[in-house]
């Protein structure tokens, strides 16, 4: 294959706009629209919470411009058939993805890679919109083992996150805040985002995080462990009630017992003091933070629905509750998870056009 250092750019039709959520907010790709770059790979940030690349392509008036491509998270590119050596430094590609809004940054959303010698890596992603006409090739339908007792690996329904966590990249434009949870929204800034220095905001971020979730049943308890997260959080189930001398965390303290129909109903408190976007995008939490929860399986064991009703007197004036679906998916091991700052911001500064 013969490489030609170009830029070209097409439009497609959209049917539907099913937004995209990762770790920052996507409003800033152009989902009906692609652009193709041909050029030569300038760094593999091959690192949590995304995969990044650094392209040096040339634009139609012979001047080298340097492009930040964004993918999914290692693991998930991982069970796409990437890995952190699929491209190295040196390696001329052809990349197609969706562009940043602003048409001054050389920002891509990456859709596909094409090595030199003929090899394709795509980038599925379900909320990826379909074009008119567009015809996805049958995938394969994995095997998806039922679960009786709430373990295994949960993944949130497509079209979930944004009913539940529609707030996970803005604030919440309709709960009902106390004086000092609308100021604090009122001066909101996603630049000031603590993911973006990998720092935890724990519960209901942790249970609505747009990645994989994986449920372990034990005994006397129940651990839950998220794919972009260090943290996990643990459902005691031979408890009637919390202790009296919890030490304050992020995660909180949670214990959980079963109804009569089969949920578990998980009551949380013990949380940390001031935790900055604690409850959602702009809206901070406090130590009088109190989550309830409730899941329940569905008869086939393939999906479970469950609500969260979220209490802080400090910037809630009442409670506020959410509802969602996870669906089970195949078990695959969760690889280690270690956020990096570096990559967590560089979005924050992607390259500009030349002058």
């Amino acid at each position: 294959m013969k490489f030609k250092l170009i830029i070209v750019t097409t439009c497609v039709y959209i049917l539907s706009a099913t937004p995209v959520l990762s770790h920052h907010s996507r409003a800033n790709f152009v989902f009906d629209q692609t652009t193709t770059l041909v050029g030569k790979i300038t760094k593999n940030r091959w690192r949590n919470p995304h995969v990044y690349l650094e392209l040096q392509t040339t634009n139609k008036n012979n001047e080298v411009e340097n492009w930040l491509i964004e993918g999914g998270t290692p693991t998930a590119l991982r069970r796409q058939g990437w890995s952190k050596d699929t491209v190295k430094v040196g390696d001329n590609v052809v990349i197609v993805g969706n562009p940043d809004r602003n048409s001054e940054k050389n920002f891509l959303l990456i859709a596909s890679l094409v090595r030199e010698d003929g090899k394709k890596f795509s980038v599925e992603n379900h909320s990826r919109p379909t074009a008119k006409g567009e015809k996805k090739p049958p995938a394969e339908k994995p095997i998806v083992t039922p679960s009786e007792d709430f373990s295994g690996t949960w993944g949130p329904k497509p079209g979930t996150i944004n009913a539940v966590s529609g707030y996970y990249n803005r604030p919440p434009n309709d709960w009902p805040l106390t004086k000092l949870g609308e100021s604090i929204v009122a001066q909101y800034d996603n630049v000031e985002n603590p993911a973006h220095s990998c720092i935890e905001r724990g519960v209901p971020l942790f249970n609505t995080y747009p990645y994989l979730q994986l449920w372990t049943r034990h005994e006397d308890r129940i651990d839950m462990k998220a794919q972009q997260s260090t943290l996990m959080r643990t459902f005691y189930l031979n408890l009637n009630e919390h202790p009296g001398d919890l030490e304050p965390s992020v995660m909180g303290h949670s214990i959980a017992h079963f109804e009569n129909d089969g949920s578990l109903l998980v009551d949380t408190i013990g949380f940390s003091n001031n935790v900055k976007w604690g409850l959602a995008p702009g809206v901070n939490s406090s130590d009088q933070k109190h989550v309830i929860e409730r899941y329940t399986l569905t008869e086939d064991g393939l999906s479970m629905d469950f609500s969260i009703t979220l209490e802080d007197p400090i910037y809630l004036s009442k409670p506020v509750t959410v509802t969602g679906k996870y669906n089970k998916v195949p078990e695959a091991p969760f690889e280690p998870y270690d956020c990096d700052p570096d990559n967590a911001s560089i979005h924050l500064s992607a390259p500009t056009k030349s002058p």
